[in-house]
C-alpha cells in the first residue's frame, strides 16, 4: 500500500502522526516493561525513539526513510513503512494481529491508522 502527499514535509508529518497514534494505542508487552518510558511522552520523543531505533543497539539500520517500529519504548508496534519523497510506501495491507500490532485494538487496519493520522495533520479537503 502507498500513500501520496503534496510534499515531503506533509509525508513526514503524517509518518510522525502514524507512529504517535500507534504508540499511544499500543501496550507494553513481554520484556517491553524493561524499556518502558511511561505514558507521558511527547510526539517528537516517540518519533525519535521509533525512527532512530533508540531501544536497540546499533540504532537506525533500515536506510534513509525507513520507519521500523518493532518495539518502541516497550510497546509492541510491529509497524514498518518507508518515507519516499512525498509518499509513504511499503505499508502493509495485511490484517494486524493483536499479539504483534498491539495498536490494532483501536485501529482495526493499517488503513484505519493512516486515515486517522491524515485526519489529524492534513487539511480537511485532503484527508481520506
Amino acid at each position: 500500500m502507498e500513500r501520496k502527499y503534496s510534499s515531503y514535509e506533509e509525508a513526514l508529518a503524517v509518518a510522525k502522526e502514524v507512529v504517535w497514534l500507534a504508540w499511544n494505542a499500543s501496550h507494553l508487552s513481554g520484556y517491553g516493561f524493561m524499556q518502558d518510558r511511561g505514558p507521558n511522552q511527547d510526539r517528537e520523543k516517540v518519533w525519535d525513539h521509533a525512527y532512530h531505533r533508540r531501544d536497540y543497539a546499533g540504532g537506525h539500520t533500515g536506510g534513509a526513510g525507513s520507519v521500523d517500529c518493532d518495539y518502541v519504548m516497550g510497546r509492541m508496534m510491529k509497524l514498518h513503512f518507508t518515507i519516499d519523497g512525498a509518499a509513504l510506501t511499503s505499508i502493509s495491507d495485511s490484517t494486524p494481529r493483536s499479539d504483534y500490532q498491539s495498536w490494532c485494538g483501536k485501529y482495526k487496519t493499517y488503513a484505519d491508522l493512516f486515515n486517522a493520522a491524515e485526519a489529524q495533520v492534513l487539511p480537511k479537503s485532503q484527508a481520506a
